[in-house]
């Protein structure tokens, strides 16, 4: 009977590392590894709080910048408003009173008072029916007052009692001048300058009344229609100089502000006719000041139209810091999955050097075993008048033995240890016995 071959035990104990390996322990590594991982992810966040708080405040700054500029631009159009008000105003007072103005060291016919009136018919004829208009003469020697419409009766008398007053105190006013009058419980404003004779005496004065709040009312509405409030700095908006006709793409001042021209007791004269939000952010109040009591411009912003007004360089600036907030964060995002991935694999790569490892362990100390065991049952079987019974019984325990050995080969055979077989009901074990040449065999390989 041919005995198995006892197979040679290890000499020596499998070295825990091999040469050129770290001297730290693999649990020292794994945990270097993971405080490694972990302070990359906090110092990920942590730079991501940081660009985004930062990314906030500048955005902040930015609408607190571009909102104060609306400020400072919503003012400056009320106050520009209102000093073309007056200009215009001027000029047209001017006009009416033309042949009575500059008089002064020269002999100059003395207008009659229905040349003032045919010309202030002339220039006030696009403010329609005003029941505060009239026309006056007063001859300042003979205290005498001549008038035409409201000028007349108890309010011509009023007109020239107090132009008595003010033509005794000094004469050195300048031409035209205006007050603020009531007729009929209506506030007139009254224009007037004097005729100066050669003798630089003055002889008579001249002027027109209106109602305050028509003319308020017809120059608001005027200038708005007609003036670019706004200058022309935000990019890309092109406001319309032209008031004969609006291209294209050129903007109005009723397409982005709404304007209420009031007296100082906030008695309204005109508004735009875009209504502003009552909680509108962006407002404005200018105060012109005049000797005829002036009036209070209050210029608000349109509900949605901010963007309209941003300057390009704020969009461009917000869109660029929002894109390089959402760059950075992809970025450090991509980064610590990255770690985590190479993390995780490194993870598997220590699972299979520790599983090769016990295995080299076991081999090891299996195959000193096993040689023990053959080596007694070939001694055994050898011992004379060992019946045949006994015999049988250690052949069995060689051959199991022997099988064991087999087995111990197989853990060195890499590519057979991805063999999975059923195991029991709802397990699998990996199969490390000899590869079977039959087609109908079940097991499966897994990788």
């Amino acid at each position: 009977m041919v005995h198995p071959t006892p197979p040679q035990p290890d000499s020596g104990t499998p070295s825990s590392r091999r040469a050129g390996d770290s001297p730290l322990s693999p649990h020292t590594r794994t945990t270097i590894r993971l405080a490694v991982v972990a302070v990359s992810v906090i110092v990920t966040l942590g730079a991501l709080l940081g660009v985004t708080l930062q990314a906030r405040r500048a955005e902040r700054a930015l609408a607190e910048t571009a909102t104060s500029t609306l400020h400072d631009y919503l003012g400056y159009a009320g106050r520009l408003m209102g000093s073309e008000m007056l200009r215009r105003f001027s000029e047209q007072r001017a006009r009416v009173l033309a042949p009575v103005l500059g008089s002064d060291g020269r002999n100059v016919p003395a207008p009659n008072l229905a040349d003032i009136a045919s010309r202030g018919e002339h220039e006030l004829a696009n403010r329609g029916l005003d029941p505060g208009r009239g026309y006056f003469r007063l001859d300042l020697r003979t205290g005498d007052i001549e008038g035409r419409g409201v000028a007349r009766g108890d309010f011509a008398r009023r007109i020239a009692d107090t132009l008595r007053v003010l033509a005794s105190g000094t004469s050195a006013n300048a031409d035209p001048a205006i007050m603020v009058m009531e007729a009929d419980s209506i506030p007139v404003s009254v224009a007037y300058a004097t005729l100066r004779g050669g003798t630089t005496r003055d002889s008579a004065v001249y002027g027109f009344t209106y109602s305050r709040s028509l003319g308020i009312a017809y120059w608001a509405r005027t200038v708005f229609r007609e003036t670019p409030l706004l200058p022309p700095s935000f990019a890309g908006q092109r406001w319309n100089f032209d008031t004969t006709r609006v291209q294209p793409g050129e903007v109005l001042n009723d397409a982005v502000l709404s304007v209420r021209v009031t007296d100082r007791t906030g008695r309204p004269f005109w508004q735009s006719t875009g209504a502003p939000s009552p909680v509108a952010a962006i407002r404005e109040s200018a105060v012109i000041s005049t000797s005829a009591g002036g009036m209070i411009i209050e210029t608000t912003l349109l509900a949605g139209r901010e963007p309209r007004l941003v300057p390009a360089a704020y969009r461009q600036a917000q869109r660029w810091s929002m894109r390089a907030v959402i760059a950075l964060t992809l970025m450090l995002a991509a980064l610590a999955l990255f770690a985590l991935r190479a993390e995780r694999a490194m993870a598997r790569i220590r699972r299979v050097e520790a599983m090769e490892q016990l295995a080299l362990g076991i081999r090891h100390e299996l195959n000193n075993a096993l040689a023990s065991v053959l080596l007694n049952a070939e001694l055994m079987s050898e011992e004379p008048g060992l019946d045949e019974g006994a015999r049988e019984r250690v052949v069995a325990i060689a051959e199991q033995a022997g099988r064991m050995r087999d087995v111990l080969r197989r853990l060195e055979q890499r590519e057979h240890l991805d063999v999975i077989v059923p195991y029991l009901d709802a397990g699998f074990m990996v199969d490390l016995s000899p590869p079977s040449d039959d087609p109908m065999d079940t097991r499966r390989r897994g990788r």
